[in-house]
């Protein structure tokens, strides 16, 4: 009687177990099948993106072809590396090689023709029938709306190597301040503030965010600060303060503008623009705007991009089909 028992509740217990043992079964056999589709799924969103990534190549090609800067581009290179030729009687080209000879240094000057040379086929400007510029002006990166007004008189508007016109007005694409990834409009204003300057910095559609101060880097500085702290969790953003930079005021051809004031020639404290070359100045403005995250939308973009690929948690292969074969 008593082994009847005992075979009985072995019995019961086997069928209990064998139940817990095909619902686990069951369960192991749903997760393996799940994170396969989810292995597919995320190759599915990199090929995708690949994609984007191969239109979006495509689409800025057109839209550059369509604007004709690769065209103006390579016209100026093709005229820098032609030689001229003289032509007339009695003038036959020479092919004799020519004596080398010790290289020349190249001049601080030469060297910074070199550099801005990339600003002229962009930078162009439209002058009206009295020989004046017409506004708006597209450089590139930045729009002038209004170059403003040099006060030479008061040496609060300018410094040893910038001039703070007064009225100046620029646009610049960047990135919102609390969505970094979308596109934001910011307007760079200088203003006079009783005999002092007040730079602002207005993000369209958003006048809460407003950034002013009494120098173009405070402006810059909060800018940088407001969009590290909204990228905290995704990319360290460098704190790269370039206030002029951002304004447009570094750019040459708004140097140009500026030196067409009366007033330039009169601003006694102004010993002269930083330029690129100057290395025993503290700026930093060798970086070119195109790949500056701190001045350009797509550069903080792409270092977005960068840093979301490399803290993307790594996926793991499908499971071998050894395991899909359950008995």
């Amino acid at each position: 009687m008593l082994h009847y028992q005992n075979s009985q509740y072995t019995r019961v217990m086997n069928l209990k177990y064998k139940s817990k043992y095909k619902r686990l079964k069951r369960q192991i056999k749903n997760f393996v099948f799940e994170n396969a589709s989810l292995c597919d799924e995320v190759a599915q969103v990199q090929a995708d993106l690949a994609s984007a990534r191969e239109e979006r190549r495509y689409l800025i090609k057109r839209l550059m072809r369509y604007e004709g800067v690769d065209c103006l581009e390579q016209q100026q290179i093709e005229q820098d590396h032609s030689v001229p030729q003289q032509k007339g009687p009695g003038k036959v080209p020479s092919s004799a090689p020519k004596k080398r000879g010790p290289k020349k240094r190249a001049t601080p000057l030469q060297s910074q023709e070199k550099i801005d040379r990339r600003y002229k086929p962009r930078d162009k400007v439209t002058l009206d029938a009295s020989g004046r510029p017409m506004y708006p002006i597209n450089l590139c990166n930045i729009l002038i709306h209004s170059p403003g007004e040099i006060i030479p008189i008061n040496p609060n508007f300018h410094s040893n190597n910038w001039i703070y016109p007064v009225g100046y007005v620029a646009t610049r694409i960047y990135a919102h301040p609390k969505d970094p990834q979308r596109k934001c409009v910011y307007t760079c204003k200088i203003l006079n503030n009783a005999g002092m300057p007040q730079f602002q910095i207005i993000p369209d559609n958003d006048l809460d965010s407003v950034f002013f101060g009494e120098t173009a880097n405070i402006c810059h500085k909060g800018l940088l600060e407001t969009l590290q702290r909204t990228l905290a969790d995704v990319v360290q953003l460098p704190l790269q303060v370039q206030g002029e930079k951002f304004f447009g005021l570094a750019n040459p051809t708004v140097k140009s503008l500026l030196q067409m004031d009366p007033g330039y020639t009169q601003c006694s404290n102004f010993k002269g623009f930083i330029e690129v070359t100057d290395t025993n100045s503290t700026e930093n403005l060798s970086l070119l705007e195109d790949k500056d995250p701190t001045m350009s939308f797509d550069a903080l973009q792409t270092l977005i991009a960068v840093s979301t690929y490399h803290n993307m948690p790594e996926v793991k292969d499908e499971p071998p089909d050894e395991l899909l074969e359950f008995k």
